[in-house]
């Protein structure tokens, strides 16, 4: 799984479903907002196959060092393949792996919010620009 983590303000918008959509909750044209809030783009690749659990976990305990540093209880899994370097997870695993570490998160006491899997979407996203108002990560099983 690769994570791109910013500290900020996010605000998006899903726009159209695009072909390889598997989930439906999206509400097409409304402005979600967070304040305050880690946004973790996140892109699940086919290496995180079979290893949910694994993966998961690690992926929430880096989000959680960074949430408890920047003093944040807030947390945007916002899925978004664009950061792969390797091959993409298909589709329903992937979703699956987003609701695994948005579980685990929640487990830690954090309040998580999952943009709509499979959408468009446009985004305003202000980073706070500190020194860890933006990171990476690579978790690896």
């Amino acid at each position: 799984m690769r994570l791109l983590i910013f500290h900020g303000n996010l605000a998006y918008k899903a726009t159209e479903p695009v072909k390889i959509s598997v989930r439906d909750d999206a509400e097409e044209g409304v402005w979600k907002e967070y304040e305050n809030c880690l946004t973790a783009f996140c892109a699940v690749e086919a290496t995180d196959e079979g290893r949910l659990s694994t993966i998961a976990e690690k992926a929430a305990s880096e989000l959680q060092l960074v949430a408890e540093r920047v003093k944040t209880k807030e947390i945007v899994v916002y899925p978004h393949a664009h950061i792969f370097a390797r091959k993409l997870a298909t589709p329903r695993y992937a979703v699956r792996m987003l609701q695994a570490l948005a579980d685990e998160l929640r487990k830690l006491g954090f309040t998580v919010h999952i943009a709509p899997f499979g959408w468009y979407k446009a985004f305003r996203l202000e980073c706070f620009g500190h020194p860890l108002a933006e990171s990476g990560r690579t978790i690896d099983p």
